[in-house]
């Protein structure tokens, strides 16, 4: 039935949320494209990093079918296919453009415009035979602590991932999110020792979220910072909860997107130079997705992501950039983010 379902062109999506033991399906019933920028309708959200380039899709509840399935089940019973997927053809002098980049963003943080700025790139990568749902079954096996996910709508596009970021989670009055930074490579037998570039990164990320949060919020709640794993890389996450009115959800949420780990800091400053130093449409990358209704929310942040084309897959990546950065290593981290990605589907 999913193999069938990826094959049609209607709208739909398929995704497992962290440690869960079942795949949800969402499939709208007809092709038409819904939008809904200021989140009031209740459905499963496919939202752009920059909502005034990119429309708010939403599959809305009434004219979905929805259904769950054990994992169990399709696993044992799904075939395989060999898909070749080539390394991304990475020429020299993208390092160089890359690392002038990050090299432009430390003057400005030094200069005392910005204390943190995102910078991003894709990497175009060929592939045949390529299989969406074995793609899929092979993220939820290796990412089982994240948000994986295949979505398509015949009028946008095909996306797939697997994220570790929860944007926002809500329920009974209780808002839930972390602030998710910092990344090392991990491999599962040396300790990770974090370094003050990646506390102090990940900690404007908790400062900013607790601000927002305070303003329409009480009873705030923050855990100590945690090394979260996904995969073959680490990052810090501290879970942040507090009470909120459902009538604010959606302010809420809009208020925190996008947030330091995916923009920077100064907000409105970082998205500013974002777009002067990138120069590239993030598109849905660094976006957010997953269901929205009145009064609960399940949403996660668009990362480890990419687009699936006819002939070839767009992965996207990125890296916090902060006063000590170093152009060649945060050129060897977005490397190694997309690598990790490559390796699970190749």
């Amino acid at each position: 039935m999913l193999k069938d379902l990826v094959d049609t062109n209607k709208p739909f999506v398929i995704y497992k949320k962290p440690y869960s033991g079942k795949l949800n399906v969402w499939q709208q019933k007809d092709g038409q494209l819904y939008i809904s920028n200021d989140l009031s309708q209740s459905g499963y959200y496919f939202a752009p990093y920059d909502f005034t380039k990119h429309p708010v899709v939403v599959f809305p509840s009434h004219q979905s079918v929805k259904q769950d399935i054990l994992i169990r089940e399709i696993i044992n019973g799904g075939n395989t296919t060999r898909m070749r997927i080539s390394e991304p053809e990475i020429r020299k002098f993208e390092a160089v453009a890359y690392q002038d980049k990050v090299a432009k963003a430390v003057q400005l943080i030094k200069n005392g415009k910005l204390h943190k700025i995102v910078l991003s790139r894709d990497f175009k990568v060929l592939s045949f035979g390529f299989g969406k749902f074995e793609a899929l079954l092979k993220l939820m096996n290796v990412y089982e602590q994240s948000y994986v996910y295949l979505w398509h709508h015949p009028k946008v596009g095909t996306w797939m991932g697997a994220t570790p970021e929860l944007l926002a989670q809500y329920q009974t009055g209780i808002f839930q999110t972390i602030a998710l930074a910092g990344t090392l490579a991990y491999d599962t037998v040396t300790p990770v020792t974090w370094h003050p570039k990646e506390i102090r990164e990940q900690q404007f990320v908790t400062d900013y979220i607790v601000a927002n949060l305070q303003k329409s919020g009480s009873n705030l709640k923050l855990t100590k910072p945690t090394t979260l794993y996904q995969g073959h890389l680490a990052h810090i996450r501290t879970d942040i909860s507090a009470e909120i009115n459902s009538a604010n959800l959606s302010d809420v949420i809009l208020d925190l997107h996008p947030t330091p780990a995916v923009c920077g800091l100064p907000v409105e400053k970082a998205k500013a130079y974002i777009t002067e130093i990138e120069n590239r449409d993030r598109n849905y990358y660094s976006g957010f997705l997953g269901e929205k209704t009145e009064n609960f929310a399940s949403l996660y942040v668009n990362l480890r992501s990419m687009e699936v084309k006819q002939d070839h897959l767009r992965l996207h990546v990125g890296g916090g950039i902060v006063a000590d950065s170093n152009p060649e290593q945060e050129w060897r981290e977005i490397l190694m983010k997309s690598k990790v990605l490559l390796s699970v589907l190749a």
